[in-house]
């Protein structure tokens, strides 16, 4: 063959090569914008859902079958989110469904059934992963709204032996630990394992399937932001456990005088002080504040927008103007 036919071949060839690398390229680019775009609707959908116990069954079925969709779009691209260095960090537990071979809740256990939500109030829930393989799952709670407490599984991950996927790992954790008002932990209950695969990853949002059908939403957070909700969980803890024993001490005196003295006014009145003792401490908790900043970093001081700044600075019609209090007229 003459050299510049084998030249226009290899032309040929490379031209073909490199359209079929930009055609691949762009069909997984635009794969991972269809993907991204069904996040963004899980995460609008499953807002303020408690972990999804808010949501009707319509409405988890939906979410669900959006979830299925992404762990089959997943399966279809090449990557391995185990070996991705931002499967690493902190998350709250945004979604959690129960998959049909699945006994209890599969995050948080007895504590997210619905007598444990009665007596503890869940108030915050996260998995969070650190290098180079540690795994710590954590239920915060206020036992009858008031006193604060966690319980924390602690572990180590490794890929599953037989299913080395890039995506399916098997976490061995000890004993659960207890703690209430920030007393000891106390290790209660059996060691434990399971299996997750990890079928999304993004900057923001690591999705989860069970080895029996769960799935799972968390939702990245900072060491900071992290850092922040723990010390708001535990707050007050001693005071308010002292406040509920002082309530719960008067509210037993005052039933016994009840039923042995004669005065009744005094006995009602200790059962009165009780009953106040548990409102103020129901009250007291997290400081007696309700936390609007959950997405602000300690410290953070907000900027004024232009317009606040031009309604601030505005001239009154007496000549003066505004200060910082904008209610002084």
């Amino acid at each position: 063959m003459p050299t510049s036919s084998r030249r226009g071949v290899a032309t040929r060839l490379a031209t073909t090569a490199k359209s079929a690398e930009e055609s691949s390229t762009a069909n997984a680019n635009g794969d991972a914008v269809v993907m991204a775009a069904k996040v963004r609707d899980v995460v609008a959908m499953i807002s303020n859902s408690d972990g999804g116990m808010k949501m009707k069954a319509e409405e988890r079925a939906e979410v669900d079958g959006l979830l299925e969709d992404l762990g089959r779009d997943g399966l279809k691209r090449a990557v391995n989110p185990n070996d991705d260095a931002k499967i690493f960090g902190y998350y709250d537990v945004s979604y959690v469904s129960v998959g049909p071979n699945q006994v209890g809740q599969p995050a948080g256990g007895r504590f997210r059934s619905p007598l444990g939500r009665f007596l503890f109030k869940t108030i915050g829930l996260e998995q969070n992963l650190f290098e180079p393989n540690k795994i710590e799952n954590r239920v915060a709670f206020t036992l009858f709204g008031c006193l604060p407490g966690e319980v924390t599984l602690e572990g180590t991950f490794a890929p599953l032996e037989g299913k080395d996927d890039g995506r399916t790992v098997e976490a061995c954790f000890g004993p659960p630990g207890i703690s209430i008002a920030g007393g000891p932990k106390l290790r209660i209950g059996p060691k434990s394992k399971v299996v997750l695969s990890t079928t999304y990853l993004d900057d923001d949002v690591r999705i989860g399937k069970g080895s029996r059908g769960s799935l799972f939403v968390f939702k990245r957070k900072s060491a900071e932001q992290a850092a922040r909700d723990q010390r708001r969980w535990g707050v007050g803890g001693v005071a308010i456990a002292v406040m509920l024993i002082t309530a719960i001490g008067l509210g037993v005196y005052g039933v016994q005088q009840l039923q042995v003295a004669k005065n009744v006014l005094h006995s009602c009145g200790v059962i009165a002080a009780s009953a106040l003792s548990l409102a103020m401490a129901y009250i007291l908790r997290d400081g007696g504040i309700v936390a609007e900043d959950a997405d602000l970093d300690d410290g953070t001081v907000l900027e004024l927008t232009v317009e606040q700044q031009a309604f601030l600075s505005k001239g009154r019609s007496d000549g003066g103007t505004k200060g910082e209090n904008v209610f002084n007229i």
